[in-house]
């Protein structure tokens, strides 16, 4: 009888056995030019997405050039008689406080005003201009006017009356300063 001699079909290769080239897999060509394509594709979509998102989220409006420099840009608001002294100012940003008859109230609502002036100063490095009103005895709390310089939010000031806060200011601020025409 015969024995026979073949190895089994289902044998796991010996690791120190050197692969003869019948038995080595080569990936076609195909597989690779096609992965090479995947991956630029997918390198452009993701390019050019993002600076489509980009795009959409920067505002529209520019701010507002003015031919002279700010007037005043000072920490300490700057008394003036009238409001359009403030808005002539040439500033980015124009924060008016109008005060009432508690002094204590007017200096608690100026320091607030101050420091938000002060932070959107340096987060957004804008000319930010704040100036102050002659007292009005006849109101009973301070408030603080804002108007922010570009061709869409300029004819939109907003005032602001009860529970000043720096946040407040902020917040309004950058209402106006992404808002489109």
């Amino acid at each position: 009888m015969s024995e026979d001699l073949s190895p089994p079909e289902n044998t796991i290769p010996n690791p120190n056995e050197e692969l003869q080239p019948s038995q080595t897999k080569k990936r076609p060509s195909w597989k690779t030019a096609v992965s090479i394509g995947i991956v630029l594709v997918t390198t452009i979509l993701i390019v050019f997405s993002s600076i489509a998102y980009e795009s959409q989220r920067k505002t529209s409006d520019q701010l507002i050039q003015w031919p002279a420099p700010p007037v005043y840009t000072g920490e300490e608001p700057l008394s003036i008689n009238e409001i359009q002294e403030a808005w002539d100012s040439n500033n980015n940003l124009v924060l008016v406080i109008m005060p009432c008859s508690d002094a204590a109230l007017n200096d608690s609502v100026t320091a607030i005003t101050v420091a938000a002036a002060n932070n959107i100063r340096s987060s957004d490095k804008i000319y930010v201009g704040v100036f102050m009103l002659p007292q009005d005895n006849s109101t009973t709390y301070p408030s603080v006017r804002l108007r922010y310089y570009t061709e869409a939010s300029q004819k939109y000031p907003i005032t602001m009356k009860e529970n000043i806060t720096p946040e407040l200011i902020y917040e309004n601020y950058v209402e106006r300063k992404f808002l489109r025409s």
